[in-house]
Parts: C-alpha cells; sequence; structure tokens
C-alpha cells in the first residue's frame, strides 16, 4: 500500500510545474496523506482517477485547489479534508472568505464536494470508508473499478465536435459532420440528449440547436 501511494504521487509530479508542483509537495501533507493512505486505499483499492491538489482555473485569473479530486467521467468529486484548527476556531477572515469563494465556484462549475473532518478521519476511520465506499457506489455504481465509459464511433465524433466548437450547433452541422442524411442526425441527437450526451440550446417542441450535457462535458475524447 505505502509503495502505491508513493507510486502515485511521484506520478503526478513529473507533471507539475509552478504554483501547481509547489502546492502538490507542500499542500498534500500529512491530513491528505492520511485520508489517501487510510481511508480512499483501504476504502477503494486503488488510486484510478484521484489526483492530488488539483488545480482549477478561478473567476479571471489565478487558480483553486482541490485537496482530493476524484475525476470520473461522467463526475468531479472533489474530497476535502478539514482540520478543525485551521477551518475553525484560528480562520482568519480572509482565509474564511476565500474558502467560501472556491467552493461557491467549484460548486457552480459542476463539481461535487465532499468535506471531511480530520478528527473523524483518525478516530473514525472505518466510517469515512463505508461513506466513500457508499458515495461511489450511489455515483457509479460501484467502489471505484475501471469501468470506462465508451460511445459508438458517431456518438463519439459528435462529442468531439461539439468540445472543439464551444458553441450550440444544429443538426444540419451534425449531417457535414457525420455525412449522414437529416432524418438520422436529428435521431442520433435526440438519442444522446435522452441519454444525457447533449442537452437542448434552443427550441421547445422541435430542438434547433444542441450543447454537451454534463456526461459529453466530461468525457475523453
Amino acid at each position: 500500500m505505502e509503495e502505491l501511494y508513493w507510486k502515485w504521487l511521484e506520478e503526478q509530479r513529473r507533471g507539475r510545474t509552478g504554483e501547481s508542483l509547489r502546492r502538490l509537495l507542500e499542500g498534500h501533507a500529512f491530513n491528505e496523506a492520511l485520508f489517501t493512505k487510510e481511508i480512499w486505499l483501504k476504502g477503494v483499492g486503488n488510486l484510478n482517477y484521484l489526483k492530488a491538489e488539483y488545480e482549477v482555473p478561478g473567476f479571471g485569473e489565478g487558480y483553486f485547489y482541490v485537496d482530493n479530486a476524484y475525476l470520473r467521467p461522467p463526475y468531479k468529486v472533489g474530497w476535502e479534508i478539514d482540520d478543525f484548527k485551521t477551518h475553525g476556531q484560528h480562520t482568519s477572515r480572509r482565509t474564511f472568505e476565500y474558502e467560501r469563494e472556491r467552493q461557491n465556484h467549484l460548486v457552480l462549475n459542476g463539481w461535487i464536494i465532499f468535506r471531511m473532518p480530520l478528527d473523524m478521519i483518525r478516530d473514525q476511520p472505518n466510517k469515512c470508508r463505508r461513506f466513500v465506499q457508499f458515495t461511489l457506489g450511489k455515483l457509479y455504481g460501484d467502489f471505484g473499478e475501471t469501468k470506462e465509459i465508451s460511445l459508438p464511433l458517431k456518438q463519439r465524433e459528435i462529442v468531439r465536435f461539439a468540445n472543439k466548437l464551444q458553441r450550440p450547433f444544429s443538426p444540419a452541422e451534425a449531417c457535414d459532420v457525420l455525412g449522414i442524411r437529416p432524418r438520422h442526425a436529428r435521431n442520433l441527437l435526440h438519442e444522446m440528449t435522452e441519454q444525457g450526451w447533449l442537452e437542448a440550446a434552443s427550441g421547445v417542441q422541435r430542438v434547433r440547436t444542441y450543447r454537451l450535457g454534463q456526461k459529453g462535458s466530461y468525457f475523453e475524447t
């Protein structure tokens, strides 16, 4: 377990520079390591999709950091470790304001955030493990097994096209991308909308344009 943890941490260090690397080296300290090894590894059994001190662009300039980010489509789940000494009785007004701003920003951008008290991690580790297992079970139907989400070729091309476009697109544009007839395109887009890959951007009874849905936004093409 210890070897797996250090290998995971070293792999993340290789791809970091600047503030992101500094936060990983300094921010992922005892509390975060305790959660990763004692709660996550023992409860889930692997570190797949888990990122330490994950960098998220803030409003305008700057970045926010998530203690432990679980980036497994279709969700982005943040696990924050709260020490009562730093998040409770000794919190400055500036830190208090920053934490609320960060929380609001993450939730606004589609993150699911859970906060784990350090005392509970230390004193009630089994309870914490069960909560992590329950959460992953409810979101994914398992405890973090590496089940990949797959898409047929045409649907994958639509998701790739919409990701690249970053604006609503019409069925006619989907026809051009896939080289298919309008009726086929509309049926395909309707099916992807029902499945959550897309959502209607305009039109009520008859959808005129589409954009990425929640699942499509997090899908790695």
